[in-house]
């Protein structure tokens, strides 16, 4: 302070200086917002908008006008593929939420690596255990009857969520240890050696090789291992861990690109990345076929490829583009910021079948939606998924997220 100032000129400096101090601690928290990639919360915003709400909203209105050719194709893709049948858009839902967690992984790493200083795996560790024990806990209550808390009718494996935390612990250990090379290598390894175990290993009274729907190694494992607690289904979960850390790896390679910061050019590697893993899915198919219930390799390459090409056109659109494209993602970043919420709101079952969104959305949407002659289920549908929206907004704009 210079000699001779005055009581005004010391007081203007007083305040400056703490405007000052105020706009650094602005830019520091917008900062760590930026820390969040737009492509990766829309792509998970968008996976989340079809399973909770969206899927079901598009499939009502095609019924409602009346296009029937058009909304039997569409109501086809929005099913699960039988056993052998044709890959749709509905199998890709889960693989997709599996590879946007890898896609996320390295951002949240480098912050681990960054703050946790030479010893940051330690506390990377148990940060992995505990998401992992929370993800496997929250799909036994999804799915896996864990609130009846009767053991008979309780299954282990059975659940998204758990097939992310298979995908998560794999992945986490090589993003420890590894960085962009030791992850491809250690994604091809795990791929490789669940097709040598499906191809060359025999079970039971059945040859290696078998794969029908009832006959497999993965679900005869899965049997042998749960017994009881075994879900029922043809899905496999235990050997079917390779590929799920296979394809959250896929997602972890993609994600280290997008975080170098190299625009069309991520582009431009992402979009031969998809195009190789379709061709090498269906170069293989010969040998061993696209079966999503046990993730097969050419499935993980089939249903990876294409995440791998979303995730490319989404980081082209909402990362590369201007602000002007960048605005239309944030729908979708409402919903992806916090899909977990999303889906455990729309994904947990009451005693009568309804979801716990349908209990909250139904009493306020009922009245409206009953108005509309010939399209009550289109009203309730839309109501409800937009009513679950501005939930999310409020939270969005509160900075308030589910995380485990």
């Amino acid at each position: 302070m210079l000699q001779g100032e005055s009581t005004i000129e010391r007081a203007f400096w007083q305040v400056r200086k703490k405007s000052l101090t105020v706009g650094v601690r602005l830019c520091q928290n917008e900062a760590k917002d930026m820390n969040r990639i737009t492509s990766i919360d829309a792509l998970r915003g968008f996976d989340m908008l079809m399973l909770c709400g969206g899927a079901a909203t598009l499939h009502l209105l095609l019924l409602w006008l009346g296009d029937g050719e058009l909304n039997a194709t569409v109501a086809e893709q929005f099913r699960h593929a039988e056993w052998g049948g044709a890959f749709t858009c509905w199998d890709l839902v889960m693989p997709l939420f599996i590879f946007i967690t890898g896609a996320s992984m390295p951002f949240a790493f480098a912050k681990y690596r960054e703050k946790g200083g030479e010893r940051w795996r330690l506390g990377t560790t148990w940060r992995v255990v505990r998401r992992v024990a929370l993800l496997f806990v929250l799909g036994m209550l999804v799915q896996g009857h864990l609130a009846g808390a009767v053991a008979e009718h309780m299954s282990l494996f059975c659940n998204t969520l758990q097939a992310i935390a298979e995908g998560y612990l794999i992945a986490a250990v090589v993003l420890m240890f590894c960085k962009l090379r030791g992850q491809i290598i250690s994604c091809v390894f795990l791929m490789a050696v669940y097709w040598a175990l499906l191809r060359f290993v025999p079970f039971g009274d059945y040859p290696a090789g078998t794969m029908e729907r009832d006959h497999n190694l993965a679900l005869y494992l899965d049997q042998w291992l749960l017994g009881s607690w075994q879900d029922g289904t043809p899905y496999s979960w235990v050997l079917t861990a390779f590929s799920f850390g296979a394809l959250t790896l896929m997602g972890s390679v993609c994600g280290t690109l997008i975080r170098a910061r190299q625009g069309m050019r991520t582009v431009g590697v992402l979009v031969a990345v998809g195009a190789a893993c379709l061709g090498g899915a269906l170069l293989l198919e010969f040998d061993t076929p696209i079966v999503k219930h046990i993730y097969t390799t050419t499935a993980v390459l089939w249903s990876g490829g294409w995440c791998v090409l979303l995730l490319a056109l989404f980081h082209l659109l909402f990362d590369c583009c201007g602000k002007g494209v960048r605005v239309l993602a944030f729908p979708l970043q409402v919903i992806g910021c916090n899909a977990l919420l999303a889906y455990l709101l729309t994904e947990i079952h009451g005693p009568h079948g309804h979801s716990i969104w349908w209990g909250v959305a139904h009493p306020l949407v009922y009245g409206l939606s009953s108005q509309a002659e010939g399209a009550e289920a289109l009203v309730h549908a839309a109501l409800s998924l937009l009513l679950l929206w501005l939930v999310l907004l409020f939270l969005y704009r509160h900075k308030a997220y589910l995380r485990v």
